[in-house]
């Protein structure tokens, strides 16, 4: 993604050495409890970026019958809690009737939820998701650094990962306690980043955590259509040429539609106004 070309190492800290470091203590917490109703299998998978390789060659050649998998938590990317809102958003919600009230029950975590009820994505859950299996998408929101050299161990925030492993941790302890045995149910599908390829970037960094309609800007990536077309942090994108944005689905979808070298309008809140801004693609 470096754009001057040149070669640096990328130790992708929070993509995704968090999810692996939440993997490995999560390892350690469950063997040393009492929780002692189900069995835990651990795994780390390779080549989600090309398609999610990894696991949907696991889960065509399992190690065990998936027909007794409960459930499948995924961890792409947790090391980046913002300390101000301390939301984290959830995926899957919507895969089992039953998660609202596992998840409700966790009163004493400081983290915000923010939810996405679909079992699709681009992560590994989907995989697991596509074999009828109940998933969770643990996920902090994506940064200027996403893919980037500077995605790097001094930007994590430690306490705030652990927040979130101590979340997962007492969600799976209730389902040990309660012996709960999971309904799934389909949710409505979206966007794959791993199978929907744009020929056009707007060079924006979505806020994930947001809930309102529209998308809110979370960072602008220098030299970018955005920047260059004046658009700032903090703005919310709520159209597209004429193309309404109300979720990240509608947002992909829309730039789906466009190819390099075309120019459109984009409409912007900020503040109290709503203004205009054109984009060259």
């Amino acid at each position: 993604m470096l754009r001057s070309g040149e070669k640096h190492i990328h130790n992708g800290a929070d993509d995704n050495a968090s999810g692996t470091a939440a993997l490995v203590e999560l390892a350690r917490m469950l063997k040393k409890a009492k929780l002692k109703n189900n069995n835990y299998l651990f795994a780390a998978f390779s080549g989600e970026e090309l398609g999610l390789f990894g696991s949907k060659y696991f889960v065509e050649n399992p190690t065990i019958d998936l027909k007794s998998v409960n459930y499948m938590i995924n961890l792409d990317m947790v090391g980046r809690l913002n300390d101000s809102s301390k939301t984290i958003i959830i995926g899957g919600y919507g895969t089992s009737p039953q998660w609202g009230s596992i998840i409700k029950t966790n009163k004493k975590s400081p983290l915000k939820i923010s939810i996405d009820s679909s079992g699709t994505g681009p992560s590994d859950h989907t995989s697991f998701y596509r074999k009828d299996i109940p998933v969770l998408f643990y996920f902090t929101g994506l940064h200027a650094d996403y893919h980037k050299p500077t995605d790097d161990f001094d930007k994590i925030n430690y306490p705030g990962e652990l927040s979130v492993i101590k979340h997962i941790y007492n969600v799976i302890e209730t389902l040990d306690e309660n012996k709960t045995k999971l309904v799934f149910r389909k949710t409505r599908e979206t966007q794959s980043s791993t199978a929907t390829r744009f020929n056009v970037t707007l060079g924006i960094v979505p806020d994930y955590t947001f809930n309102g309609s529209g998308i809110r800007v979370d960072g602008v990536s220098d030299g970018r259509p955005a920047q260059k077309a004046g658009i700032k942090t903090g703005d919310i994108i709520v159209q597209m040429g004429n193309n309404a944005i109300t979720s990240m689905e509608s947002y992909m979808e829309s730039l789906g539609k466009f190819k390099k070298g075309e120019t459109t309008k984009v409409k912007i809140k900020r503040g109290k106004e709503t203004i205009e801004a054109t984009v060259q693609f």
